[in-house]
């Protein structure tokens, strides 16, 4: 029979390497430094500044672009592409489900809920302003 009662002490730490940390740290730095001068997102509401033009476009106008935006400001860069590739504008986007965003390669639990947030508060902006 094995004794287990002498196992080392160091099999029972997990260690976990550095850079996992580094790459937490950037991401939060990365939206921290996001409003930039002239580039502003507004949310809730719908108005929209990107460099050299404001937009004020209720959000069933907003093209790849602007999603594009709404993504950065939710800290979720990393999808732009992927929004934009799938030509994803704002129409499509107060649509959009959890089944959606899998299909679209969001796996995430914590980014689709934020992405999910974000579209019940585009939404319910979007509905109060039209009232």
């Amino acid at each position: 029979m094995t004794d287990f009662s002498k196992r080392s002490r160091v099999a029972k730490f997990r260690l976990v390497p550095k850079f996992k940390k580094d790459k937490n740290n950037k991401n939060k730095e990365t939206c921290a430094t996001l409003s930039l001068p002239g580039e502003t997102l507004s949310l809730p509401g719908e108005t929209l500044s990107l460099p050299g033009e404001t937009l004020s476009l209720p959000v069933h106008q907003w093209g790849t672009e602007e999603v594009g935006a709404w993504l950065d400001h939710l800290c979720l860069t990393e999808y732009k592409d992927i929004f934009i590739g799938h030509d994803v504008r704002g129409a499509e986007l107060i649509h959009l489900e959890r089944r959606d965003l899998k299909d679209l390669g969001v796996t995430k639990v914590g980014h689709i809920k934020r992405i999910l947030q974000g579209i019940r508060e585009l939404s319910r902006s979007s509905s109060a302003s039209e009232a």
